[in-house]
């Protein structure tokens, strides 16, 4: 009864939130007030302020006092459109999470600052394995290829194909250092290509300063509730090498995040703790005021030795959730549970100006390295043990995998001043992806080797993806009020795949497949300006995802060999106010999409392959909202509403009917936000935050054999901070998960039969506390 309490709660909070995002409305239709209207947008290539966000809180690039805080919300710059120009002005759903904001919440990673995104959520197995999910574009925590996509300033990064886990293995990069993570919503499919048919997430990095030396570093400890302590630490230096020329700029981190489950069976506590470390290091050339050249290296290495594929995980009752053998407690055979992730990246981008006309270059190099030993005993113990007469046989599943991607774009585009504004790109990607799985066999209580026949011996791959596209669009600036912008993409795909193997479970295989396909995008997008402060638009836009050859399956056993590209078109209407003389945002927008031939696992006579089947839509509306009341007060929220199901039933293999919701998708999600900047005596100044976060009730995965789907609870977040600045330096404590929450972000069997126990639930972080101190230079 108290539970359901609770959800009611929870729910009605949600609900508040929501009407409230709409109560601006009627004020944001008012003329907004001379000399309201915003500054011009730097050029391209220029450093934009530090400034609010669309769906966030903004601060000073520096610590200053209070009393130098501004009164308005100021001038947000984004790129999500290929080109620099005020949030205010995109005619689509774009959110901006500027990094000193992130640094001043604490946040680490997605799952700190998702729900400050609407439409935003994740579907996390574990550090380092983060499904997003935009819009409610998705099959399900297994999901093999990812439907948002990543980019690292203009270079795409991460898989676009399904050899290499590309939807859970999503680039969580550090925020230190950033200037702003960009959340583009909605299918991205003409500027972007493929793999962005919910949206895109952009990671845009601080250039370098040719102007000034100077650095920062930062140091901080934390203790989680019924676990262990981390620590990170964090440096940062930029440096002229040729006045207004030339500068460096490098950023390095090192992070131990506490682990919080503890292994029963091994003894071993803490066994999810990770250490997380990287290096970005970049050089920008500037000969002239109409050419620049970046150069960027970057890499992040995370280690962990409890977080392969289901070992994060606690050891829950199907049907209850209630823990096996205790809060925060899993059984794991020992030796397993090692995870190792490296992210590699090097590119140069080029921008020139020849006046009529901008040209960009962006070439890119990036390298995925991965290798985990996950615990498999549950799945496979009933089943080999009894045929090899082991009382105690334990399994685990070693899984190496690389990915080297390159990348080549080039653009040109003409000047956004011109009644006509036209674009025309190419773009060239080729990935080669290996990947190793070979099943070991061990007495599961001590961990040592036991001899057996070959179980699982696969070598997969090299499978090698290569991409050409050609795209364009035209903005027609009718009049100053009304612009239309049509645009589409070309793109012609070829994969190769091959595979060897043998084993007990497996069986041979020794084959080769070929794949191929050539889908098109389009985008219409019109919008309607009433001032420089309120626009309305309206977008249909449309996205895919590559096909390819099947993986594992080999000629002749009657699964099909390849499987097709899925599509996807949106329909939305939108709405972007700026009011109160600046001291106000507020955006909203509806949407509906259509998804149709989506990729999907299936099994069909003890095969799993890939399929093309099933229809599924998704609607919603979305809305951000934030208000400067007074000098240093900020106040911000968002909320969503989503429905996503199926629009006809799943192939067979897999039971999904129709008016199923989608797996992992809340109808329900939510965010509110306070930050109160304020002088204190002597030159001191400080600073107070809180926010909280709702993430609605949630429906598993679709299965291959017949039974009841669980409910994922929903759940909620409240987050606290305060802090000092003091001539350069800053003191700061936070509290993350004040009331040490529960909540589930994956659940899933880890048995061979998909409705039984126990199930491994994958928790958010328990009650952080934490401390650190940095200092300006």
């Amino acid at each position: 009864m108290d539970f359901r309490y609770l959800q009611h709660a929870r729910r009605g909070i949600c609900v508040a939130i929501a009407v409230a995002l709409w109560s601006p409305l009627g004020v944001a239709a008012q003329p907004s007030s001379p000399g309201g209207s915003d500054a011009p947008a730097p050029a391209s290539g220029s450093t934009p302020p530090q400034d609010a966000s669309g769906a966030g809180a903004g601060q000073q690039s520096s610590p200053a006092a209070a009393g130098s805080a501004p009164t308005d919300l100021g001038t947000v710059i984004v790129t999500a459109n290929k080109r620099s120009e005020r949030l205010q002005d995109v005619p689509m759903a774009v959110s901006a999470l500027q990094g000193l904001q992130l640094e001043r919440e604490s946040a680490v990673s997605f799952a700190d600052y998702a729900t400050r995104v609407p439409g935003l959520n994740v579907i996390s197995s574990g550090q380092g394995r983060t499904q997003l999910v935009l819009r409610g574009i998705t099959s399900g925590s297994g999901q093999p290829n990812s439907t948002v996509g990543t980019y690292i300033d203009d270079v795409p990064f991460g898989s676009s194909t399904v050899y290499a886990a590309g939807s859970v293995l999503t680039p969580d990069i550090d925020p230190a250092d950033l200037e702003r993570v960009e959340v583009l919503r909605g299918p991205q499919g003409t500027l972007y290509g493929s793999n962005t048919l919910g949206g895109l997430v952009k990671f845009v990095t601080t250039p370098p300063d040719a102007t000034r030396a100077y650095g920062r570093v930062r140091a901080g400890v934390s203790s989680v509730e019924d676990g262990g302590t981390g620590s990170d630490v964090h440096a940062m230096f930029n440096v002229p090498l040729a006045a207004d020329k030339l500068a460096l700029r490098i950023n390095a981190y090192e992070r131990h995040d506490p682990g919080y489950v503890d292994n029963v069976l091994t003894g071993k506590r803490d066994v999810n703790r990770a250490k997380v470390s990287g290096t970005r290091a970049q050089l920008l050339w500037t000969p002239s005021d109409t050419v620049s050249l970046r150069l960027s290296a970057l890499a992040q290495n995370l280690g962990s030795d409890g977080a392969g594929l289901v070992d994060g995980g606690v050891d829950v009752d199907a049907l209850t959730l209630k823990p096996i053998h205790g809060d925060l407690q899993q059984v794991r055979s020992p030796g397993t549970g090692q995870f190792r992730l490296k992210y590699r990246l090097y590119d140069a981008s080029l921008n020139a100006d020849f006046g009529g006309a901008k040209l960009f270059s962006s070439t890119s190099y990036g390298t995925l390295d991965m290798n985990s030993n996950a615990d498999i005993t549950a799945a496979y113990g009933p089943l080999l043990n009894p045929l090899f007469g082991l009382p105690n046989g334990g399994y685990s599943l070693v899984n190496p995998m690389t990915l080297d991607k390159f990348t080549q774009e080039l653009r040109l585009q003409s000047p956004e001043t011109q009644t006509v504004e036209w674009r025309a790109g190419v773009f060239y990607t080729r990935e080669k992806t290996t990947a190793h799985q070979n099943i070991l066999s061990f007495d599961a209580s001590t961990g040592e080797p036991i001899a057996l026949p070959t179980l699982a011996d696969l070598s997969m791959g090299p499978a090698i993806f290569t991409e050409w596209a050609a795209y364009g669009d035209l903005t027609w600036h009718a009049t100053s009020r009304f612009s239309v912008l049509v645009g589409a993409r070309y793109s012609s795909d070829r994969t190769t795949y091959a595979q060897t193997g043998d084993g007990l479970i497996v069986g041979p295989s020794q084959f080769t497949i070929r794949g191929s396909d050539n889908p098109t995008t389009y985008l219409l997008n019109p919008s309607f300006r009433f001032s420089d402060d309120l626009m309305v638009y309206g977008r249909i836009a449309s996205g895919f995802r590559p096909g390819g050859p099947n993986v594992g399956v080999p000629p002749g056993l009657g699964a099909p060999l390849t499987f097709g590209p899925d599509k996807l078109v949106s329909y939305e209407l939108g709405l972007k106010a700026t009011t109160m003389q600046r001291r106000m945002t507020f955006d909203v927008s509806a949407f509906y999409i259509d998804w149709s031939q989506i990729q999907l696992t299936v099994v069909s006579g003890g095969i799993g392959f890939m399929g093309n089947g099933g229809k599924a839509s998704s609607k919603g509306v979305e809305a951000a909202w934030q208000y400067a009341p007074a000098r240093g007060l900020l106040l911000s929220a968002n909320a969503s509403w989503t429905d996503a199901k199926l629009d006809a039933d799943t192939p067979p293999g897999l039971f999904g009917y129709k008016g199923d919701r989608l797996p992992y998708v809340p109808k329900w999600n939510a965010s509110v936000g306070v930050d109160y900047d304020f002088p204190l005596a002597g030159g001191w100044s400080g600073f107070v935050g809180a926010g909280y976060r709702y993430v609605g009730e949630r429906k598993t995965d679709f299965v291959a054999a017949p039974g009841p789907r669980r409910d994922v609870p929903d759940y909620d977040g409240v987050d606290l901070r305060a802090g000092v600045n003091v001539g350069n330096w800053t003191i700061k404590a936070y509290v993350k998960n004040l009331t040490n929450e529960r909540g589930i972000t994956s659940l899933a069997s880890e048995t061979t039969d998909p409705h039984a126990n126990p199930f491994a639930a994958v928790y958010v972080m328990p009650r952080t506390v934490g401390l650190s101190a940095s200092v300006d230079f």
